[in-house]
C-alpha cells in the first residue's frame, strides 16, 4: 500500500503500478515471441504490440506525484540528503545485484564498455547524442529516474524559490533540447522529464477533484490511450524517442498526458477507511513488487529465449503467456526474499529509513 505519513492511502496508485509493471512485461514478452524466436501471437502486428511500453511513462508520472506527496514540507539540508540516501539505496542496490549476471557475461564475453559502465553503475546514459543502455536494459528508465531525484533533492535543499527556478531550468532545458544537439540536453533536456513534472503537479494542485471530476479524469486518460491504439502512435514506443527530441515530446503528448489524467483522477479517491479484501491485497501486493517484477523479467526473459532457442517448442501465443506469468511470479519471489529482507536490514542498521510507498523505477 502507499502510505504518505498524512493519513492517506492510494491504493488506486499502488495497483496502476502492477498494471504498468505487467504492460511493460508484455510488450518485451510479444518482442521476445516474434522478433527473437519468430514466433506468431495474436498482439504482434498491430498498435498492441508495443502498447504496454506506455507503462513507463505511467510509471515517471506516478514517481513524480509519489516522490512530492510523500515529501511535502520537508526543506533544508539535512532533508535533501536523507531523502537523496534513502532514493540511492531503495533504487540502486537492488538494480546492480541483478544485473550482475549480465555485467560478469559482458566482461567474459569482452563486450563491456565504458559507455555502458557509466550507464549501469553511474546512470548517465548519454557520451553521444545516442543513449547507451545499461547492461540490464530496462535500467535506462533509472537513469531518468535518479536525475529527477538529483533535481528534487536541490529543490528541498533550496526551498520553494529553488524548486521554482529548477522547474524553469528543466522546461528550458526540454527547449533548448528541441534545437541544439548535444549529449548533456539529450539527457537533461530529455521531453520524458516532464512526465515527472507532471506527476508533481498533480500532487501539487491536483488533489481536491470531487468524485465526478476524478472519473472524467479517469476516463478522459483512459480515451487518450484508446486513441494512440486506434490511429497508432508512430515511434514513440523505441530508441527514437530517446534520440530525437521532438519524437519523445510526442510521447508526452500521446502518452504521458493520459497518463497524468489517470494518475490524477486516482490520487484525488484516496482511501483512509477500512481494508481491503483479499482480491485487493494481492494488487496491491504485486504492486509493491512492481519495482522487482520490471527489473527481473529482463533476465527472465534472457534465460526463457535461450531454453526456447534451445529446442523448446511452443505456440508463439504460449509463450508470451509462460513469459509474462514467470516474470510476474520470479518479481514476487524477489520481492519476498531479496528486496524486503535487504530493505528490512538497512533499516535495521539505521542506514535508511525505508518506506513502503517507493514508486516503481520504469521501462
Amino acid at each position: 500500500m502507499l502510505p504518505t505519513g498524512m493519513g492517506e492511502r492510494f491504493d488506486e496508485i499502488q495497483v496502476l503500478r502492477f498494471v504498468a509493471a505487467t504492460g511493460v512485461v508484455v510488450a518485451h514478452a510479444v518482442d521476445l515471441t516474434t522478433a527473437r524466436l519468430g514466433l506468431e501471437t495474436v498482439l504482434a502486428g498491430g498498435t498492441l504490440e508495443d502498447f504496454g511500453a506506455a507503462g513507463v511513462d505511467l510509471f515517471f508520472v506516478i514517481s513524480g506525484f509519489i516522490i512530492a506527496t510523500t515529501t511535502r514540507g520537508q526543506t533544508g539540508l539535512r532533508a535533501a540528503g536523507d531523502f537523496l540516501r534513502r532514493r540511492f539505496i531503495r533504487v540502486a542496490l537492488i538494480y546492480w545485484l541483478l544485473s550482475l549476471p549480465i555485467l560478469i557475461g559482458m566482461a567474459r564475453g569482452g563486450t563491456l564498455t565504458a559507455d555502458v559502465a557509466a550507464a549501469s553503475f553511474l546512470f548517465w546514459p548519454f557520451s553521444g547524442l545516442e543513449m547507451t543502455f545499461p547492461a540490464l536494459g530496462a535500467g535506462w528508465t533509472l537513469c531518468f529516474e535518479m536525475l529527477f531525484y538529483a533535481g528534487f533533492g536541490l529543490a528541498m535543499a533550496g526551498g520553494g524559490r529553488a524548486g521554482w527556478a529548477l522547474v524553469v531550468g528543466a522546461v528550458a532545458g526540454v527547449v533548448a533540447g528541441l534545437v541544439v544537439a548535444t549529449p548533456v540536453l539529450r539527457f537533461v533536456g530529455s521531453p520524458l522529464v516532464l512526465e515527472f513534472l507532471i506527476g508533481v503537479g498533480i500532487a501539487r494542485w491536483g488533489r481536491g477533484l470531487p468524485r465526478a471530476a476524478a472519473l472524467a479524469a479517469v476516463g478522459l486518460g483512459l480515451v487518450g490511450f484508446g486513441l494512440s491504439l486506434g490511429f497508432g502512435y508512430g515511434e514513440i514506443d523505441g530508441e527514437a524517442a530517446l534520440n530525437q527530441p521532438l519524437v519523445g515530446l510526442a510521447r508526452v503528448v500521446i502518452w504521458g498526458l493520459p497518463a497524468g489524467l489517470v494518475v490524477l483522477g486516482l490520487a484525488a479517491r484516496a482511501r483512509t477507511e477500512g481494508e481491503p479484501g483479499p482480491v485487493r491485497r494481492g494488487l496491491i501486493f504485486m504492486g509493491d513488487a512492481s519495482y522487482a517484477v520490471y527489473l527481473v523479467h529482463v533476465l527472465v526473459i534472457r534465460v526463457l529465449g535461450r531454453v526456447f532457442e534451445a529446442g523448446g517448442v511452443l505456440p508463439g501465443n504460449a509463450v508470451v503467456v509462460l513469459t509474462i506469468g514467470a516474470s510476474l511470479a520470479a518479481g514476487a519471489a524477489v520481492h519476498v526474499g531479496v528486496e524486503r529482507p535487504l530493505l528490512r536490514w538497512l533499516s535495521f542498521r539505521g542506514r535508511v529509513a525505508t518506506r513502503p510507498l517507493d514508486p516503481l523505477k520504469s521501462g
